[in-house]
């Protein structure tokens, strides 16, 4: 399994307040979503999320930037699993790292969860400072029944679908879309990140709109852990020249 790291960024400082782990497999051809996929329907779901967990633990702690956190997906079906959050409390110990450097990204069909044993199991994460998010948001109708069931869960985000995103500033539709979803999320008192962001107008829209966190090539491209460190440091918001009042 190869590692990349994508910077997140906060559009009111400009700063890079966390990096997505994206993973990709060894074998050439292959797709992650593929072979996620198969993981999930083999059973070997587990060993998978902590491989990745252990990797980019590991890489995350030579990084050396303990102020950014670190997002991995989290398959719903490691909810499954009564020892996750004994297993990622063993991995934040081995790789020196504090839970509130952890955020959990988990697929938008999580809002449906009601199964209560998975429920408890994030909220045991959540208790140590572990944090999650809630990713492809924004492309299903939004209802006050969303509300209701984002709010049972112990959730820190909401993470804009990217391809509401990528044609907002001309498609009024996918701009009510993330208008919704910043409304919503203030109303449960929660952050929302807008992936997919590759254009300047994009930028300065989810800006404008008030999302928290901009995500995407217009900002940072993925890079392997020898990179990140640098591209850390060295970032500067291009919104801080463009930023529209």
């Amino acid at each position: 399994m190869i590692v990349n790291y994508q910077p997140v960024i906060e559009l009111a400082s400009g700063k890079v307040a966390k990096v997505e782990v994206l993973a990709r497999p060894d074998a050439p051809g292959q797709r992650i979503s593929d072979v996620v996929r198969s993981a999930e329907q083999s059973g070997h779901i587990k060993r998978m999320t902590d491989q990745v967990l252990d990797i980019s633990l590991g890489e995350w702690r030579k990084v050396g930037r303990p102020e950014v956190a670190i997002s991995i997906n989290l398959s719903l079906h490691n909810l499954d699993e009564k020892d996750l959050p004994k297993r990622v409390v063993k991995a934040l110990k081995r790789h020196h790292i504090e839970p509130k450097a952890l955020w959990f990204e988990i697929d938008e069909k999580a809002q449906q969860l009601t199964n209560g044993e998975w429920i408890a199991r994030m909220k045991e994460l959540a208790s140590i400072g572990v944090r999650f998010s809630v990713d492809g948001f924004g492309a299903a109708e939004l209802t006050q029944a969303t509300v209701y069931d984002l709010g049972r869960l112990p959730i820190a985000e909401l993470k804009i679908d990217g391809l509401v995103v990528a044609d907002s500033d001309s498609n009024m539709q996918h701009r009510g879309d993330i208008t919704a979803s910043v409304q919503m999320a203030r109303q449960l008192h929660l952050a929302t990140s807008a992936k997919g962001v590759e254009r300047q107008e994009i930028a300065s829209l989810i800006s404008r709109l008030g999302c928290t966190y901009g995500q995407g090539y217009y900002f940072a491209r993925p890079v392997p852990m020898s990179a990140i460190a640098v591209a850390i440091d060295a970032f500067k918001s291009p919104l801080s020249d463009t930023r529209v009042t």
